[in-house]
């Protein structure tokens, strides 16, 4: 009896576990022009006038925020191992094709438009600390050393 109780409680306390982590990935879902805007709002301190010409803005270049990791999930590392070097945990990147060049170029056009457009609305107080905000989350880890090709040998 006392297994059965056992077992019926490991079982209970697994299931809410993975209840959790589904939870967590549904988090992860791509955020709406709104988040964005009361996210900006928050951060850079928007009137309203500015919060409404945010949303518009946000709405109208929606396409252009997304990042290219929010299109699709990660999948498992290449190596399949936890302890890999950084050379083995990239793969060699594939050429890209000249429509997806074209692609690129056409998002990075979209791209500056919407920071001129977003500038516009700022005052320069809040358009310097949304480039900072900006930069900072492009770098994934901050601001790298020295390589150690770069290092002087002794």
């Amino acid at each position: 009896m006392k297994k059965i109780v056992l077992t019926m409680v490991a079982l209970l306390s697994m299931t809410a576990m993975m209840a959790q982590d589904n939870g967590k990935r549904e988090r992860r879902a791509e955020p709406t022009a709104e988040e964005m805007t009361e996210r900006m709002a928050k951060s850079l301190d928007l009137t309203a006038d500015q919060k409404t010409k945010v949303l518009a803005l946000n709405t109208e270049y929606k396409d252009v925020l997304r990042t290219p990791g929010m299109r699709a999930p990660r999948g498992p590392r290449p190596d399949g191992q936890t302890g890999a070097t950084q050379q083995q945990q990239r793969p060699q990147r594939p050429q890209l094709t000249d429509e997806q060049k074209a692609q690129m170029q056409q998002h990075m056009e979209k791209r500056k438009e919407y920071n001129e457009k977003l500038k516009a609305i700022l005052t320069a107080d809040q358009y310097k600390k949304y480039q900072d905000q900006h930069q900072r989350r492009g770098r994934r880890g901050g601001p790298r050393g020295p390589r150690s090709a770069d290092i002087p040998q002794n």
